[in-house]
């Protein structure tokens, strides 16, 4: 805060009686209650009661009034009145033998009478008129005066020799600027301070300088208003008139046609009577208004734009910092005029709903740094994304669900596997879907989660077993800032094809069973026997666990082994018949008349369909002496 110190000292000749300093005394000095007459002579320059034209010095006005305290503590006018040889002359009367005297500028503004422990009052006005380069006036009891308090004190010459007193001013000022730009635009100021700066005051003049004090009860706000028979500031320089108190910041608004012109500080100054505190310029000084909108391309959303309208002061640079209400600051702009913060923001493109707080930064015209805040709110997108899901199994390349048909890669998958569960995010860019800074929370049902990879949105999830033959309903939801897409429900089938087993077995998962002729089967380490050995009161017969069918599928039905003729003084025979459900699809019998081992290795294009979603083998071989029959391996693949 500048500080310019004003010779603010007015010289006055008392033609009568002079107020000079001096040690405590009071008004007491001889008796009577006469009054007596007495002309003041000031050999000042005569112009007015106002600033010279250095901006500092103060000077008598023709039309000035002094309140002059006599012994008694009376309160009497002393008007000015300006003589032909350029001095300026006080005229009026106090009680007669009156020895000291206190006096104070100006009269209009003066308490009517003086303490007894040389203490005077004066009322600084809460509303001030201002005037172009000078003084405000104000009006108190509805008579108009300039606002510039001064007290004197002094001692009446007996000899009624000319004497020479000085007023001290008892107020500070605050030089502020209206600028060009400005002219015509405000029609009221109003000045706050954190203390009282405006009302009561009361002035020891005891000293050799006055001590004011103000009660804290009083105005901590001044108003400013424009010249008299006037309804607007002029661009130009002003002041205002405050009680001499440190103060620790100010604020400055102004009414005006729809602008907001202001003027603020943190910092401390003042304190000081009869020094004048520079201020610096008003500003028109915007509030800015922020709003953000998500933006869409060919219905994705690409992120948030943030538009802040209204730059503080028109014409000059500002910043401004976006925090989300962890604190994390999420944009930053600036430049002059409107500031707009895209959708295409490296770092945060999208930004959740939610509270955020935008810092502003600006300097005003005379160099101070402001800073502001505004509150934003982030609505929730305004279009929902979808999600959808992908999987496949050994039956979704038969039929070409979700996959290229393909027999060939039918059999090459597992018939117990659910392959890469795959999740797709649509209707949002990747700019979002890769940022670390958001977070997709991927809910499956009815597969693995257990995470294998995620790109643009596509996250794709390690196999699934799935030992049950049968039909698998898979769904999942991806939820992103308050807003939750399903899947929907995708269906995939394990069949338990392609099928390959060797030997056939009757434990564990999907176990083989004995249909009928148990005496006659034996479950091998190497292959399933049947008529070897025992006796059976029905042909040995052995089946394949069911098939999961969603439809008929056409197979290639294959089977291994060897078919053994057993000689008991004969030789006893055996035929092997393989069964798709209950219908035959392929016989072989053992040789006729020897021991030798026949392979067997049939290859069937068949189909299982319906009730048919079994394999059967069986011979005829229930009575002891009976050939029998080795199957080491059955295959089924799709065709």
């Amino acid at each position: 805060m500048d500080r310019i110190n004003i010779r603010y000292g007015i010289w006055l000749l008392l033609a009568v009686f002079v107020l000079t300093a001096c040690s405590e005394e009071s008004l007491e000095g001889g008796s009577g209650s006469e009054l007596m007459p007495l002309t003041i002579d000031a050999l000042v320059p005569t112009t007015r009661t106002t600033l010279g034209e250095d901006g500092t010095t103060v000077q008598w006005q023709a039309d000035d009034q002094i309140a002059v305290y006599d012994y008694q503590a009376t309160k009497h006018a002393f008007s000015a009145q300006i003589g032909t040889d350029g001095h300026t002359k006080f005229t009026g009367q106090v009680t007669a033998k009156s020895q000291y005297f206190a006096a104070l500028y100006p009269y209009a503004l003066a308490g009517e009478n003086a303490s007894a422990n040389s203490a005077l009052t004066a009322t600084l006005p809460a509303t001030q008129y201002a005037v172009a380069g000078d003084f405000p006036q104000g009006t108190v009891n509805e008579t108009t005066a300039v606002c510039n308090i001064s007290v004197a004190k002094g001692e009446r010459n007996l000899d009624g020799s000319p004497a020479v007193v000085t007023f001290h001013n008892v107020c500070q000022m605050l030089r502020f600027t209206v600028p060009a730009y400005a002219d015509g635009q405000i029609s009221s100021i109003q000045f706050t301070a954190p203390s009282a700066v405006a009302g009561k005051l009361t002035i020891n003049y005891s000293g050799n300088e006055p001590a004011v004090s103000i009660a804290s009860t009083e105005s901590k706000v001044i108003n400013v208003l424009p010249p008299r028979r006037t309804s607007t500031f002029a661009a130009g320089t002003y002041y205002i008139v405050t009680a001499p108190v440190r103060l620790s910041g100010f604020s400055m608004t102004s009414a005006s046609s729809g602008k907001n012109y202001s003027l603020s500080s943190t910092s401390t100054f003042g304190g000081n009577a009869g020094r004048i505190y520079n201020l610096g310029s008003i500003d028109l000084v915007n509030t800015p208004t922020v709003s953000a909108s998500h933006i869409y391309t060919d219905n994705v959303l690409q992120g948030t734009r943030v538009t802040l309208t209204g730059a503080p002061i028109e014409g000059k640079n500002w910043t401004a910092t976006i925090k989300n209400s962890a604190g994390t600051t999420v944009r930053t702009l600036s430049g002059t005029g409107n500031l707009t913060s895209a959708e295409t923001d490296a770092s945060w493109p999208y930004l959740p709903k939610g509270n955020y707080t935008v810092t502003y930064n600006y300097t005003t015209s005379n160099g101070k740094a402001m800073t502001g805040s505004l509150a934003l709110t982030v609505p929730q997108m305004t279009r929902n994304f979808t999600a959808s899901l992908s999987a496949y199994t050994s039956y979704s390349y038969y039929v070409g669900d979700g996959v290229a048909q393909s027999i060939s890669n039918a059999n090459t998958c597992a018939n117990n596997i659910i392959y890469a569960p795959t999740v797709r995010i649509s209707g949002i860019s990747n700019a979002i879907l890769n940022n670390s800074h958001y977070t997709f929370t991927v809910t499956p049902s009815g597969f693995t989660n257990s995470l294998k990879s995620k790109a643009d949105g596509v996250y794709t999830y390690n196999n699934t077993t799935a030992d049950t033959w049968q039909a698998y309903t898979l769904s999942a939801s991806v939820s992103f800032d308050g807003v939750t897409a399903n899947t929907g429900n995708k269906t995939v089938y394990i069949t338990g094809l392609p099928y390959s087993v060797a030997p056939p077995t009757n434990s564990g998962s999907h176990a083989w069973s004995e249909v009928q002729g148990g005496g006659k089967i034996k479950w091998n380490s190497g292959n399933v026997a049947l008529g070897d050995g025992g006796t059976a009161t029905a042909d040995p017969m052995v089946k394949s666990p069911s098939f999961y069918l969603p439809n008929a599928i056409n197979v290639t039905l294959s089977a291994a082994g060897t078919l053994h003729t057993r000689q008991v003084a004969v030789y006893y025979r055996a035929t092997l018949t393989m069964y798709v459900g209950d219908s035959s699809v392929w016989e072989q019998t053992s040789p006729q008349k020897s021991t030798t081992a026949a392979n067997f290795n049939p290859v069937i294009n068949t189909s299982l369909s319906g009730s048919s979603n079994y394999v059967k083998f069986s011979t005829d071989t229930r009575t002891a002496l009976s050939g029998y029959a080795y199957i080491t391996s059955v295959s089924l693949q799709y065709r």
